[in-house]
């Protein structure tokens, strides 16, 4: 006996999980752009109310934001002091090097000839 190929069903458990995600992620997605909404009504109503004292609330809660913001973006780089612990010696093997490599530039300038003009 042959038997017709069905595709399973799927449970309906798994239909209301694929729902719930659906409507979650729509919720997600929608949220962000609504509390700015939220948050910039609930400012202007707050001026409204008391225009000079929410200006000043305004102004420095504004420059607190871009503070920590700024902060966390780009952390003040502490100062590091050069030490410069190089010293002179004239014996030193530096300082003979360089004296061997300058005696040997001059050694060769004097096979060439003098410059006329």
């Amino acid at each position: 006996m042959i038997t017709p190929k069905v595709p399973p069903k799927k449970p309906k458990h798994v239909y209301k999980l694929l729902y719930k995600i659906l409507l979650f992620d729509v919720f997600m997605r929608i949220t962000p752009p609504l509390s700015i909404f939220a948050l910039s009504v609930a400012a202007v109503a707050a001026y409204k109310a008391s225009p000079t004292k929410a200006k000043t609330k305004m102004k420095s809660a504004a420059t607190d934001i871009r503070q920590k913001l700024a902060d966390w973006i780009k952390p003040e780089e502490q100062e590091e002091e050069l030490v410069d612990e190089y010293e002179f010696n004239e014996h030193g093997s530096v300082e003979q090097d360089a004296k061997k490599n300058m005696e040997k530039r001059e050694a060769d300038d004097k096979y060439y000839p003098p410059e006329t003009e």
